[in-house]
C-alpha cells in the first residue's frame, strides 16, 4: 500500500474477488490526491478466517481529491489544498484459501475533510 504497488496486492487476493478487482482503482484515486500516503498498522487482530487492522494513514493533499466513499462520487475533482491530514481507519479481511477475499473498512472521512478545510453544516431542523 504504502509504495502503491496494486498488482502486489493484487497477488494477495482470490483471484476475481470484488475486492481484487477494485483495489487498483482505490489505490490509484489515493495516491492522486496524496502521492505520499503513508498508512501505519496500529493494532492487527486474527480470528478464524477474518483479520482486522486498526491503522493511521498520513499524506499531503496535492493532487484533486476525485471522491470518498461516504458522500459518493464528486462531479468535478475537488483542487488540493496542500494540507497534510492525519486520519485513523479500521479494516477487516475474510481470508480464504490463504488470500484476500473481501475487505470491509470504515475511515474517519469527516475528520479528514475538515483537516482539508472543508465546513459540515447541519441541516436546518427549524
Amino acid at each position: 500500500m504504502n509504495d502503491g504497488n496494486s498488482a502486489a496486492i493484487a497477488d494477495l487476493c482470490v483471484p476475481g474477488s470484488r475486492f481484487a478487482t477494485g483495489i487498483a482503482g482505490q489505490m490509484q484515486s489515493m495516491r492522486v490526491a496524496f502521492p505520499d500516503n503513508h498508512l501505519t498498522i496500529d493494532e492487527l487482530l486474527a480470528e478464524d478466517a477474518l483479520v482486522a487492522a486498526r491503522v493511521t494513514i498520513r499524506g499531503t493533499n496535492s493532487g484533486p481529491l476525485v471522491g470518498l466513499p461516504a458522500f459518493g462520487r464528486l462531479e468535478k475533482p475537488v483542487p488540493a489544498t496542500g494540507r497534510a491530514v492525519v486520519t485513523t481507519g479500521i479494516y477487516v479481511f475474510r481470508i480464504a484459501e490463504g488470500r484476500i477475499a473481501s475487505l470491509a473498512f470504515e475511515l474517519d472521512q469527516v475528520g479528514l475533510l475538515q483537516q482539508l478545510g472543508w465546513t459540515l453544516t447541519p441541516p436546518d431542523l427549524g
